[in-house]
């Protein structure tokens, strides 16, 4: 081999380890990460700055909820519009069921045991919860769900956390992901239709029960004769949504948590247009409640919580600090109800759309000080 092939070969593989580390860095190292982002992003208004036609709003405006009166006002029509006349369904319960729960969530460490429950909503439509429960149960129950473009199983560090940390785990999928899918349906005025997440808003009088109803059902199986001392909630990304959602609507939900659940409809504009799937739009449910006054619905209340954590850097949705222009509104809101707490943070330690190591702990945090005595 002459010294010319040689020469060329160890800058092809010099050139090769370059990119490759290069790619290694810049997609799986956090630090690294979220530098690359901002290099890429296209203004600093990505991430770094918030557009100054954000802060034209005032988001203290918008929220209608100046009472406890009026609170459960707008709460009773965010349920009316969700399930009409029969209200919320506090008694309905899972029907019966022997399915087993994904193989990947049965090994977490500290589960000593786990069922199914199987929750039809309509349409041939049903939701499927995985209950996972400790082997050094703490006694209160945290709900989980996920969003989009992924299931439940790829939440392991979240569910080995809170298992070990005690709590029994109820987690469940958004439509159309896992076992939870739509079938093909003959509709009377439509003939046959394959439903989906997104098309169920277009054809049923009630579609958001599709999303909140099987969170609901779920509690009232597993809190019957006080089971569990506290519920809270989780949510990731548009499972956020549905989290969120819940508590405003059920108070027996105390604490809640989303990481990437969606900002009020005036600042989904700019980087944020493809944030709104079409069941975030649905018009009646907005008239009902504005996503600011389903925030106060969903913390006020003795010893309740709404927790909204952002991804700054993050990848896909909600990103920046821009959470933080509502935040002192809905804050004071809340007060003005008399107990509750909402809190928005912002997590900085990666540039992705997921539930960090950082966020965990945040969580964890959250759940550990809603249990301890309020000083006078």
């Amino acid at each position: 081999m002459n010294r010319y092939v040689i020469i060329t070969l160890s800058l092809l593989a010099i050139v090769l380890a370059l990119g490759g580390g290069g790619y290694y860095l810049t997609h799986y190292v956090d630090w690294v990460r979220v530098y690359y982002k901002r290099f890429k992003a296209p203004s600093a208004y990505v991430f770094d700055e918030i557009r100054p036609s954000f802060k034209k709003t005032d988001p203290a405006k918008l929220i209608r909820i100046r009472s406890r009166g009026s609170a459960d006002q707008i709460r009773r029509a965010l349920i009316q519009t969700i399930w009409g006349p029969g209200g919320l369904p506090a008694q309905t319960m899972p029907e019966p069921y022997d399915g087993k729960v994904p193989e990947r969530l049965t090994p977490l460490p500290g589960v000593a045991s786990s069922q199914q429950l199987r929750i039809p909503v309509d349409l041939g439509y049903a939701a499927y919860i995985f209950i996972l429960k400790p082997e050094t149960p703490n006694g209160r129950l945290v709900i989980y769900q996920h969003g989009y473009a992924g299931t439940v199983d790829a939440m392991t560090p979240l569910l080995t956390a809170l298992i070990e940390e005690g709590y029994t785990v109820a987690a469940s999928n958004y439509p159309e992901y896992g076992p939870n899918q739509f079938p093909r349906v003959n509709l009377e005025r439509f003939g046959l239709y394959s439903l989906s997440h997104d098309r169920i808003v277009s054809v049923h009088p009630r579609p958001i029960r599709f999303y909140v109803e099987p969170v609901i059902v779920a509690i009232n199986a597993l809190s019957r004769d006080g089971a569990y001392s506290r519920i809270d909630m989780l949510g990731f990304s548009a499972g956020g949504w549905i989290a969120t959602l819940a508590a405003a609507v059920d108070p027996r939900i105390q604490g809640t948590f989303t990481v990437a659940g969606g900002y009020p409809l005036y600042l989904r504009l700019d980087n944020f247009e493809k944030s709104a799937p079409p069941p975030q739009l649905f018009q009646p449910l907005l008239q009902a409640a504005n996503y600011l006054e389903m925030y106060v619905l969903a913390a006020e209340g003795p010893a309740r919580q709404l927790t909204q954590i952002f991804n700054r850097y993050d990848r896909c949705c909600y990103r920046n600090t821009i959470g933080k222009l509502y935040e002192p509104a809905v804050r004071d809101v809340v007060g003005t109800l008399g107990t509750g707490q909402f809190r928005v943070l912002i997590d900085e330690t990666h540039a992705d759309h997921k539930v960090s190591d950082w966020a965990i702990a945040r969580i964890i945090e959250g759940l550990a000080a809603a249990a301890r005595p309020v000083r006078e």
